[in-house]
């Protein structure tokens, strides 16, 4: 009987290991004229969140229409990290800034929920 179980609990934590699909990681950064790392874009394919981080600290960012710089998403921030909510956003090309006490650091990135973002600097 313990066998058997035993058993079980292993055929059933395999078949939910392979069930889960993995995403793909990508990891996009902008630079400042001097080469250093400006922002990191960190999207995972298989989950709804980007992770955005800064090599300064900012209190938000916005994620603009690159036509009409209307305003699609935007969060306050404390710190040089934060999560985005992708599932929010639909496919296309926004225009995203991130404010920091100095500077707005601006870079336009593609959503496609099929294939990841992509960052134009």
């Amino acid at each position: 009987m313990k066998t058997t179980i035993i058993t079980i609990a292993i055929l059933l934590i395999s078949i939910v290991g392979f069930s889960q699909e993995k995403g793909q990681v990508t990891k996009y950064v902008t630079t400042f004229p001097n080469g250093e790392e400006a922002i990191t874009i960190v999207d995972n394919s298989g989950s709804d969140v980007l992770n955005l981080s800064s090599a300064e600290s900012f209190y938000k960012y916005e994620i603009l229409a690159p036509a009409n710089h209307e305003l699609i998403h935007g969060s306050t921030n404390d710190g040089k990290v934060c999560d985005i909510d992708k599932s929010k956003l639909s496919d296309g090309t926004y225009t995203l800034k991130v404010y920091t006490n100095d500077f707005v650091i601006t870079s336009d990135i593609t959503i496609d929920k099929g294939e990841g973002i992509s960052v134009v600097q």
